[in-house]
């Protein structure tokens, strides 16, 4: 598509439209790794999968989430005693989304549901999933954010939690679900419930845009932990001191820009936290976590795991709390030294990925034109677009982009599909018509043309276009006689047609839909006297009528009241105007194509076809 900055539309020419946002493919294998429910299957080994998936389900917790580290538990059913080793206050089993916990199980559930043939297995592989998805919704703050445990445990875990990605794992899985995206793609859950998970990310995003911490009013990056009400940074463990995370920071900038709708609150975000990992970058040093020491290494890179709130001054913390904070890893515990992440390269793949969001910014802030419908390397004068049909076996739809209008047709896979459209030819004779399709499938589609019992083209092809969204135009010449045909486009072979988008000519002498036809002699009806007819004929010399927008404008007005009958398609009228303005509205009439016709008293003054958009 060409770029533009004109946004102009006319009446067979789709509008200038902005582009879609395709996030860096950096951004998108990173977002794979948060999908992974391998745990699962390694644990599960060599016997049954569906098997395994059901023990799973008699795991789950009354609330619908799952405990962590359960793996190895499924390949037996639930017995009897806790399933989880954290309990509630009133002493109830807690669920969580910590180490993998409930989205993994989520995977497996929609992957079996899918494949197994076993009626028992699916309902109750079905079941499990959606009493996990309200387990998600319900875990929810109001806020937006998602804490590591749910009911409350009364700890740190009760904050909205970023470490290890918890909050970022629950959100691709609830993305996935929202967006049909594999293994989600099927009945497992309903519209209604993609769209309450959609609300929710949406909701979970605002939270994290207003948790991203700002030094001197510039935002930076995230804590680990993050208070549900006020959404400053809070603490966990004693060496896990409230921060800003180099780690855990990381995983919400890869979900941002995987997330399509990048508002500029988004866009904000996520360019403050990359420049963020740009300035805080330490170049040559690596951190050797078994030998709990820093090395010196040409052409690496490293983050520290924490830094201060209010600076970028990195610490390290040993168990017994802010009192032992520190610059110099070796005055903290050799078991902390060498127990913990202390530093590690959190940022590089963030900067390299810099200048291929900010090429996907600008293609998604571009303005293009969709191209018009060419007939023979000219723009067609006339389109019937080929959602506009009278009958069809098959359906309408709208989901491979790039069409012209508003859709195409699809007619089903199968010899003798058919779709039909109407035309009127004023004159007799051959016409050339151009098809604009598209044909995704391996092989061409051939196709014949027939009006009423008479093939007017007896066999076409259709080739492969390669994809369901490359649109390609064939010419086919018919021969039609003067009057209303009815075109049946039918398939010849058992995968059906291509997808017509669109059919367009040159010619003025065919027309959409159900044309009055102009009388033989004269253009003027009435059975009245020669001088009568003398004026009549000076009337509809000097008339001028057009359709300017979505209005009627007629210039070298005659004098008095005159009608304007205007009919569809079909050749139903549709609205009848007595006027003696220059300019109708029309604003009244659907989308479409219609027959207006000028008339005072007998005589008709004007006429023309015309298509009326918004």
């Amino acid at each position: 598509m060409k770029k533009t900055t004109a946004l102009m539309c006319t009446v067979f020419a789709a509008c200038a439209i902005a582009g879609t946002y395709e996030p860096p493919s950096a951004a998108v294998s990173k977002i794979n790794s948060y999908r992974s429910y391998s745990e699962l299957t390694k644990a599960a080994g060599s016997m049954d999968l569906d098997q395994y998936a059901y023990n799973m389900t008699t795991w789950q917790i009354s609330n619908g989430g799952f405990y962590k580290a359960m793996a190895s538990k499924y390949v037996n059913p639930y017995a009897g005693g806790q399933k989880s080793e954290w309990r509630s206050a009133s002493g109830g089993d807690l669920a969580t989304i910590d180490n993998d916990a409930t989205v993994q199980e989520m995977r497996l559930l929609a992957v079996r549901y899918k494949a197994t043939t076993n009626s028992s297995y699916k309902s109750a592989f079905k079941t499990s999933f959606n009493k996990a998805v309200n387990f998600l919704l319900t875990m929810q703050r109001s806020t937006g954010g998602l804490p590591q445990v749910w009911p409350k445990r009364g700890n740190y875990s009760d904050h909205v939690t970023l470490n290890d990605d918890a909050m970022v794992r629950a959100l691709v899985t609830m993305m996935d679900i929202a967006n049909k995206t594999s293994p989600f793609d099927g009945d497992i859950t309903d519209d209604a419930t993609r769209a309450k998970m959609n609300g929710a990310i949406e909701k979970a995003i605002a939270y994290l845009i207003k948790a991203q911490i700002k030094n001197n009013g510039v935002p930076t990056v995230w804590c680990a932990q993050h208070d549900t009400a006020t959404y400053v940074p809070r603490p966990a463990r004693a060496y896990e001191l409230e921060s800003k995370s180099g780690k855990e920071s990381a995983g919400v900038v890869w979900f941002l820009l995987n997330w399509p709708n990048q508002t500029p609150e988004i866009q904000n975000s996520v360019k403050s936290a990359i420049n963020w990992y740009r300035k805080t970058r330490v170049k040559d040093l690596v951190f050797e976590q078994k030998k709990g020491a820093f090395t010196v290494v040409s052409g690496k890179s490293l983050w520290y795991r924490f830094y201060e709130v209010n600076s970028d001054d990195y610490f390290f913390c040993d168990r017994d709390g802010v009192s032992t904070k520190t610059q110099d890893i070796t005055k903290i515990s050799e078991e902390r030294r060498t127990g913990y992440q202390w530093a590690s390269d959190y940022g590089s793949a963030l900067l390299s990925a810099e200048s291929a969001y900010l090429a996907a910014l600008e293609t998604m802030n571009a303005v293009e034109v969709e191209p018009v419908a060419e007939c023979g390397g000219a723009e067609c004068s006339t389109v019937l677009q080929g959602e506009d049909f009278l009958t069809i076996d098959g359906k309408r739809e709208s989901d491979n982009k790039g069409f012209l209008g508003e859709g195409y047709a699809n007619v089903e896979n199968a010899v003798g599909s058919y779709v039909t459209y109407g035309v009127t030819a004023t004159e007799a004779g051959k016409y050339t018509l151009y098809v604009r399709y598209a044909n995704g499938g391996s092989a061409a589609r051939d196709f014949s043309i027939s009006s009423g019992e008479k093939v007017l083209f007896e066999k076409g092809s259709m080739d492969a276009t390669g994809t369901w969204t490359t649109w390609k135009t064939i010419a086919v010449e018919v021969e039609l006689s003067k009057g209303y045909h009815e075109l049946a486009f039918t398939s010849l072979g058992k995968d059906g047609m291509a997808n017509i988008d669109a059919i367009g000519w040159l010619t003025e002498n065919l027309k959409v839909g159900k044309a009055e036809l102009p009388e033989s002699s004269s253009s003027i009806e009435s059975s009245s006297s020669s001088d009568e007819t003398a004026i009549a004929s000076l009337k509809l010399q000097t008339l001028k009528i057009a359709v300017v927008g979505n209005s009627l404008v007629l210039k070298n007005l005659p004098r008095g009241e005159f009608q304007i009958t205007i009919h569809d398609v079909q050749g139903n009228m549709v609205k009848n105007i007595s006027s003696r303005e220059s300019s109708v509205n029309l604003n009244q009439l659907k989308p479409g194509y219609y027959l207006i016709t000028v008339r005072q008293g007998n005589w008709i003054l004007a006429r023309t076809s015309a298509k009326i958009s918004r």
